[in-house]
């Protein structure tokens, strides 16, 4: 019996000796997995905040641009209320100025991105605030951006139009595209039109529309976008 001790103590010692050895080696394999994912997660990161940053930074140009041809119609639809209530002739300058009137430009922003951001997954973000400031600007500002211009696309379709269309040529200068073209429009009856309370009312009414909605958002959203495209340059170091 105690020979039979004798022999069994090392095999208890080996037994041990290659658990710890297991453990060691699933530890260290868990480890180097758990390192591997981390910086399989941090490349899939880099590369959707360096298409985020481009087609944002694409998207602040955009914004930017249109948001300085709104002011200019807007500054063109008060210079033609002016003209309208002062009584003065009609000069050939008028035309652009009802151009101002009647156009309107939608900003459509690159999406493609985010799509691809919610189908890997938020969390891909590992930074909150601005996986939280994306999340906004995409769903939110975005979307009232487009309501606001949608709004003034609208009331230049249902309410402009019909009356431009009854009352006005299309000048000889005029282009084809009528969102955001710089279109050239000539009254028939320049008096008469002028006589009318319904142009004055129409012009103070879009500027007032521009300059309450369209603008206001134009500045809020360029002012986010900026913050994000900060916020993404600091990530990405």
């Amino acid at each position: 019996m105690r020979a039979s001790r004798l022999v069994s103590a090392p095999n208890w010692r080996y037994a041990i000796g290659e658990i710890v050895l297991i453990v060691v080696g699933v530890t260290i394999a868990l480890a180097a997995t758990s390192w591997y994912e981390s910086r399989q997660e941090r490349r899939d990161e880099l590369v959707i905040l360096q298409q985020l940053r481009q087609t944002l930074s694409e998207d602040l140009q955009e914004i930017n641009t249109t948001w300085e041809i709104t002011r200019q119609r807007e500054r063109n639809l008060t210079a033609l209320l002016n003209h309208l209530e002062s009584d003065k002739p009609y000069t050939a300058e008028l035309g652009v100025k009802f151009q101002a009137l009647i156009g309107w430009r939608i900003v459509r922003p690159t999406t493609a991105p985010f799509e691809t951001l919610k189908i890997q997954g938020y969390k891909t973000i590992s930074n909150a605030l601005l996986r939280e400031k994306l999340i906004s600007f995409y769903e939110d500002d975005y979307a009232r951006l487009e309501y606001n211009l949608n709004l003034d696309r609208d009331f230049a379709i249902e309410k402009v139009q019909p009356y431009f269309f009854r009352n006005f040529v299309v000048g000889v200068a005029a282009a084809t595209d009528i969102d955001g073209g710089a279109q050239d429009w000539v009254p028939k009856d320049y008096e008469k039109i002028r006589a009318e309370s319904t142009i004055a009312n129409l012009c103070r009414f879009r500027a007032d529309l521009l300059r309450r909605f369209a603008l206001r958002q134009y500045a809020s959203t360029s002012a986010a976008l900026l913050e994000i495209l900060d916020e993404i340059d600091r990530e990405l170091g």
